[in-house]
């Protein structure tokens, strides 16, 4: 009870800080991460266990990136493809190879693979920056390359990451390595985008705004799983899937139901992202603690 007492309070505080945020113009996150901490300090709030990351990994970033994709707006996206995609991919990857330089150069005894992980853990551009830059006031072309690109250069850090750490285990290999991203993205590109078209098609069969909906929150573990099993990105796979749903909305889907799966996402959307920044705070405190005792 008393968890699910914690669940129910992380979900109003979510709320109102989103709401408060927006009306006087401050970054949510960073107030939900403050609020985790203050939380974490009081006596009488529980201890919250400690989250498994694979939860992170397979509950939580699936479903927000494909919400995501879904909502980028189809002609823009169109039109500033080549920009986002090298922003999000060629910087990424790039950013992260020039950070494994220098941590190898600057940290004895650190191998490149090592290097490179941690450099693809610096190199995506972070939530916050990209929230705030939106309140800027500027202009509409340059926030949707900024949501774009803010939306793939995850998935293109995560698979980095997973390759980077798979040749810290196997042995590092510059041809295997580069051979096994090429993989990951690859088949992700190929499964999400075949689970996007199947998505409109069934969808546009089914009709019924609620039950669209419904096999919409489905969608990003479809196009997860498989891709995962086949050591792909299930992350990619996920935000293929949801650009392909989403340029594709417009002709297969009435507007009833596009704007009952946008109400529905857009809260799903701010309950994870919200939920994961109030975690952080709530388990910063211990991180920290735990890190200073070792």
């Amino acid at each position: 009870m008393e968890h699910l007492a914690v669940i129910v309070g992380g979900v109003i505080v979510v709320a109102i800080v989103t709401a408060l945020g927006r009306r006087l113009n401050i970054a949510g996150p960073l107030v939900l991460v403050a609020i985790g901490l203050v939380l974490a300090a009081l006596p009488f709030v529980p201890d919250i266990p400690e989250v498994d990351p694979e939860w992170i990994l397979v509950g939580v970033l699936p479903p927000l990136l494909y919400s995501s994709a879904v909502q980028l707006p189809a002609i823009e996206f169109r039109r500033d493809f080549t920009p986002i995609a090298g922003l999000s991919v060629v910087l990424v990857v790039g950013s992260a190879v020039l950070l494994g330089f220098f941590f190898t150069w600057v940290i004895p005894d650190l191998n490149l693979a090592l290097g490179i992980a941690l450099g693809a853990i610096l190199s995506p551009t972070d939530a916050v920056a990209t929230s705030i830059v939106k309140r800027m006031g500027i202009s509409t072309r340059v926030t949707t390359m900024l949501e774009g690109e803010s939306l793939l250069n995850d998935a293109t850090a995560l698979v980095l990451l997973r390759t980077s750490t798979a040749a810290i285990a196997a042995g590092f290999s510059f041809g295997e390595t580069i051979l096994s991203f090429l993989w990951a993205v690859l088949i992700a590109l190929v499964i999400g985008g075949l689970v996007g078209w199947v998505n409109l098609r069934v969808r546009a069969w089914v009709g019924h705004s609620a039950a669209n909906t419904a096999i919409s929150f489905a969608i990003p573990f479809i196009a997860y799983l498989p891709t995962e099993e086949l050591n792909g990105s299930g992350l990619v796979a996920a935000v293929v899937a949801g650009i392909v749903t989403g340029q594709g909305a417009a002709r297969r889907f009435a507007p009833e139901q596009r704007l009952s799966e946008e109400a529905n996402w857009r809260t799903i959307e701010l309950v994870l992202e919200g939920g994961v920044f109030l975690v952080m705070g709530l388990e910063l405190t211990d991180v920290v603690n735990k890190n200073l005792t070792e």
